[in-house]
């Protein structure tokens, strides 16, 4: 309905305009009266009538200086009608000027002010239907937009450039709000659930598959928008795996995105309780390259196979630089492989893992993070512990170390501690002179007996009792090439062989080298040998059917 506010200092032309005229007709449902326009001003920002019947002049405030101050009020839409005189003609002309819609002269006419105000009413609901279909097509729309956002980036993503339908994505990433892609370089970063294939199905259960990727899709949106400053866009591809287009002007921050995919794993372990792999294309591109970022960062993802999961991968598969990693001291098991294999470089290196491993403790105040300090310590000393370290003062004494750590209140004096302790580790295992040749030459044994199974970095670790990373470094050291080099090297030895042999098709071939993946296996063989399997065969004379 519409409320009207009639304003004239004049009593009986107020009162008369108030209750002779047959207001409910018109469709008006509130008649407000006031004497002159700063008691209109009041009931204005108070009720906000859809029309107001004015004098132009008044006693105090005029008729043109109200109307002045209702365009101050803010989100306020209203009409307004002026009464006139014959002599106040250049005032009406202000008030036009000021959003009056029309004007009716003294002495009144109810014909004439009848046909004034149904104008009024029908412009009133003409606009209240305009504004209500605007508002719900921007609900529509904002609705929409995640949906239109994540249906175009998957596009874009899977499918080559095109520079014909160029115009056409410029319109549509405006329209979305993704215009900001094509203004800076972008990096991709692709997150995949490990093992989500078998994820039992529950009956009467919802799919437990969708409620973990809607879950990782959770934990990264809200790290991205907590730890990112930069434009990001979160959308799912066509082989459920989230791919987050993350702007990058600067080269810089692709060590922040680094440290920010790291972080999205972590949460994904303890929110999501499932693990997860991260593929981050290697260098930033252009817009025109999204597809080529969507290459890498799914390729890189192909790693998993061989290095095993829960880690973030930001190389190809064969990029050997690719599967050492950074260095970190949030696990037990890690910082015994540093203090044992590593030298005191290594050691401060890893240190810059620290301030983001307090971080991502998420705890409020010093003395909790010296707590956690303590148990972190305590549990990396009780597994130096079973693997020989002899010293046993932090166990006879736990409460020295705790009143130790307790000295000091900021970030960089704790890390100092911590660098400290961890480098007095490292000079005992020297003493006890750990040797790293036995470890890499059964790691290299299982390599060439049982390269045909599905051999990991990961698993081979498992096997000779250090982490990946560890395994990964030492074996370049002893060796001058990767795991991965080498497991790679062995296998396409053994497929050249193989494919001397006519009795076995190229994909027996891939299969009993153990690539389960027939192309990948031709690309890779290509990518290392120059031609593709086929092509190696006729070239010894061999017609492949």
């Amino acid at each position: 309905m519409i409320s009207v506010l009639i304003v004239d200092d004049e009593f009986e032309i107020r009162e008369g305009l108030r209750k002779r005229v047959p207001w409910n007709e018109y469709g008006v449902s509130a008649v407000m009266a006031a004497s002159d326009g700063d008691e209109a001003l009041q009931m204005a920002r108070q009720h906000q009538p859809n029309l107001i019947v004015t004098d132009i002049k008044m006693n105090r405030m005029s008729g043109l200086e109200f109307l002045a101050e209702l365009h101050t009020l803010p989100d306020y839409l209203w009409k307004a009608v002026l009464i006139s005189g014959y002599d106040d003609f250049s005032l009406v002309k202000q008030a036009i000027q000021l959003g009056a819609m029309d004007y009716i002269l003294k002495p009144i006419k109810l014909d004439e002010l009848e046909r004034i105000v149904r104008k009024a009413v029908d412009a009133i609901e003409r606009e209240r239907l305009q504004q209500q279909t605007q508002d719900r097509l921007t609900y529509q729309v904002q609705f929409a937009e995640p949906k239109l956002q994540e249906e175009l980036l998957r596009e874009m993503a899977e499918n080559e450039y095109d520079p014909y339908r160029e115009t056409r994505i410029s319109h549509r990433l405006q329209s979305l709000r993704l215009d900001w892609m094509s203004r800076m370089p972008l990096l991709l970063m692709a997150i995949e659930g490990d093992d989500l294939r078998a994820l039992p199905a529950r009956p009467g259960m919802p799919d437990e598959k969708e409620l973990v990727l809607f879950g990782i899709g959770n934990v990264v949106s809200h790290t991205l928008a907590e730890q990112l400053n930069m434009p990001s866009a979160l959308f799912k591809d066509t082989h459920e795996r989230w791919l987050a287009v993350i702007g990058c002007p600067d080269p810089e921050m692709l060590d922040s995105c680094r440290t920010i995919a790291e972080t999205c794993l972590l949460r994904i372990n303890q929110f999501v309780k499932v693990k997860a792999s991260i593929g981050i294309s290697p260098a930033p591109k252009e817009l025109n390259k999204l597809h080529q970022l969507y290459v890498d960062c799914t390729e890189s993802l192909e790693q998993k196979v061989v290095c095993g999961g829960n880690r973030v991968f930001t190389g190809s598969v064969e990029d050997g630089a690719a599967e050492v990693g950074r260095l970190t001291i949030r696990e037990p098991g890690a910082v015994l492989d540093l203090v044992k294999y590593g030298t005191d470089a290594d050691i401060s290196e890893s240190m810059s893992d620290f301030e983001d491993m307090v971080k991502s403790w998420e705890l409020p105040n010093l003395k909790d993070i010296q707590q956690q300090l303590f148990k972190w310590l305590m549990g990396i000393y009780r597994t130096a512990a079973s693997a020989g370290w002899p010293d046993r003062s932090w166990e006879q004494d736990p409460i020295g170390l705790w009143e130790q750590l307790e000295q000091y209140d900021t970030l960089q004096s704790l890390q100092d501690q911590v660098e400290s302790r961890l480098l007095s580790l490292a000079g005992d295992f020297r003493k006890m002179a750990t040797s790293s040749s036995q470890i890499v030459q059964e790691a290299e044994k299982m390599i060439r007996t049982r390269y045909a199974e599905n051999l990991s970095l990961q698993s081979v670790a498992a096997a000779v009792h250090v982490t990946p990373i560890w395994l990964s470094k030492l074996y370049k050291k002893e060796k001058g090439r990767t795991f991965i080099e080498e497991l790679t090297s062995v296998r396409i030895a053994r497929a050249k062989e193989m494919l001397g042999d006519t009795k076995y098709k190229i994909y027996q071939v891939s299969h009993q080298v153990g690539y389960k993946d027939p192309v990948h296996f031709t690309k890779l063989f290509k990518k290392l040998v120059g031609v593709t399997p086929k092509e190696f065969r006729r070239l010894q004379g061999i017609l492949d059917d």
